[in-house]
């Protein structure tokens, strides 16, 4: 049985939301001491029936979603495809957004030695993302891992300058988006959109906490 605030967790929004869905009789559950507690397969099941709501969206219209949250320019998109890439940034939750952008760039798993693991991630062709984003709170920030995004024509020289390697366990997750696609922020830190999705995508309750967080803090 899941708790509201994990099962808010799970679904990508908040408390309330589960409460409203409980009340409507669109979640099952059951209260005990006060407390409502939710059956973890009737959540997972509302997870499921939720994320093939969107299709993935192309690169281009991925980042303009990702940028009209952020309430940053889109150059690179005609008129028209911003005006729906803001209409889309004013409704779709979190969890739709991960689903949409899930073409939003390459992704490479590797190992780094751990002496240049901050480096890296202090690399000014590193943009720091989901666990190595400084915007997310102290008990989610990682030391032992680095994640974030470098733009296609710096990854092989990355690769070569840190001795980046495939196999055994990799402590670095490196996203690379598509040549011209490169639009990650300022001073090394993604678009709070950006970082938000990233964790969640990860899929393990305390990065989707964060994840929710980030969203409440610049709602």
């Amino acid at each position: 049985m899941l708790s509201v605030g994990e099962a808010a967790s799970r679904l990508g929004v908040h408390p309330g939301r589960v409460r409203q869905l409980v009340a409507a009789g669109e979640l099952s559950a059951v209260k005990v001491g006060g407390r409502w507690l939710l059956a973890d397969d009737a959540v997972e099941a509302r997870v499921v029936s939720v994320e093939p709501i969107h299709r993935a969206l192309s690169p281009r219209a991925a980042w303009g979603l990702l940028a009209a949250v952020a309430m940053q320019p889109i150059p690179w998109l005609a008129p028209s495809e911003r005006r729906r890439a803001e209409a889309r940034a004013a409704v779709w939750s979190l969890p739709e957004r991960v689903v949409g952008c899930r073409r939003r760039a390459v992704r490479f798993e590797r190992y780094v030695h751990p002496s240049l693991g901050a480096r890296l991630a202090d690399d000014a062709r590193f943009v720091r993302s989901g666990v190595s984003a400084r915007a997310v709170m102290p008990d989610v920030l990682a030391v032992d891992e680095v994640e974030g995004y470098v733009a296609a024509e710096d990854w092989a020289g990355l690769v070569d300058d840190y001795g980046l390697v495939e196999g055994g366990r990799a402590n670095v997750r490196v996203r690379v988006p598509p040549a011209g696609l490169f639009v990650l922020g300022a001073e090394g830190e993604a678009w709070w959109p950006v970082v938000a999705v990233d964790l969640f995508e990860a899929g393990d309750d305390r990065s989707r906490r964060a994840a929710l967080q980030l969203v409440d803090r610049f709602r």
